[in-house]
């Protein structure tokens, strides 16, 4: 009955029949991976620096307590429990960086003694707590919880340390080195892209807080005055008999008084008289002779062809 409900393994075969590709399971005859043996190195190694993160846990909070007391004398108590962590959170944060340094013998060298340095301050300031409290032995029993904490750190990473060939060391610190300049080259040309970014945003909001320039009207260009008339000069006469050439006269219709203005009767009339002639008149013609604009010499110039033809 179980063998109902199990579900074989099967795998997906891809044919063609025919000129069409074709998907269809079959049964899954592989033998199954082999299952990875018990590691007890690994559950042992996981053990170890769980026990080496609870001691350290630990003595962070003895040491805060203990050197938190002894500070709250002369600070607010939140001030003096604050400073007072900084203490164990020194020594412990050096751990970090030897555990991230421990493929390079030379570079893991500093954060290891820097450790040793603030856990001695740490040890130091928790003894003198307990003598000042006349508990000299608690202080020492204190201060023995952080080393003990700093001791299982440093066999666990002796235990995970691979002494390194110094060819190999070299060459790891190399590929380290390439990675770290391509990491700082990018990082780089982002901060010259954001900066560009922000450059063109700057200009732009100072264009649109400039006010806008006034349009620019350029002078009305006058007509040039009329030039005086010139004196004209014959052949026989001498300089200082010159006489000024006389001015163009209004073209008048003939009887008309020379101080009544000129009516549209008139203009009529003279473009009359001429095509009388027999004077081929345009409507150019006609403006220039009224000095009228040509619109108007048109309709004088209609108007005289009409009589014309009345008369005629």
């Amino acid at each position: 009955m179980p063998s109902l409900f199990r579900r074989h393994p099967t795998r997906t075969i891809t044919e063609t029949v025919n000129g069409i590709p074709v998907d269809y399971d079959i049964p899954d005859t592989t033998p199954p991976a082999p299952r990875l043996p018990f590691n007890l190195d690994s559950l042992l190694r996981k053990a170890l620096f769980t026990a080496a993160i609870l001691m350290t846990i630990g003595a962070i909070v003895w040491g805060t307590v203990a050197i938190g007391s002894m500070l709250g004398i002369l600070a607010p108590s939140w001030a003096a429990y604050l400073v007072a962590g900084v203490f164990d959170a020194g020594w412990a944060a050096c751990l970090v960086a030897e555990w991230l340094l421990r493929y390079d013998t030379k570079r893991a060298a500093l954060p290891r003694n820097a450790g040793l340095a603030m856990l001695a301050v740490s040890v130091a300031a928790i003894i003198l707590h307990g003598h000042r409290d006349d508990a000299l032995l608690v202080g020492i029993v204190g201060a023995l919880v952080s080393v003990a904490a700093k001791g299982v750190w440093a066999i666990g990473m002796h235990t995970i340390r691979i002494k390194l060939d110094p060819k190999y060391e070299a060459y790891l610190r190399a590929l380290q080195q390439q990675a770290g300049t391509e990491m700082a080259l990018a990082l780089g040309e982002r901060d010259r892209l954001l900066s560009e970014e922000r450059t063109v945003g700057v200009r732009l909001a100072l264009e649109a807080r400039r006010p806008t320039a006034p349009p620019v009207v350029e002078p009305v260009n006058r007509p040039a005055d009329r030039p005086e008339p010139r004196p004209v000069q014959t052949v026989d006469q001498p300089v200082e008999q010159l006489e000024p050439t006389p001015a163009p006269a209004v073209a008048q219709a003939p009887g008309r008084a020379v101080d009544r203005p000129v009516q549209p009767e008139d203009q009529v009339a003279t473009l009359l008289a001429k095509l009388r002639r027999g004077d081929t008149i345009t409507k150019q013609d006609a403006a220039d002779i009224l000095g009228v604009p040509p619109s108007t010499a048109y309709r004088r110039l209609t108007a005289a062809k009409d009589q014309l033809r009345q008369y005629n």
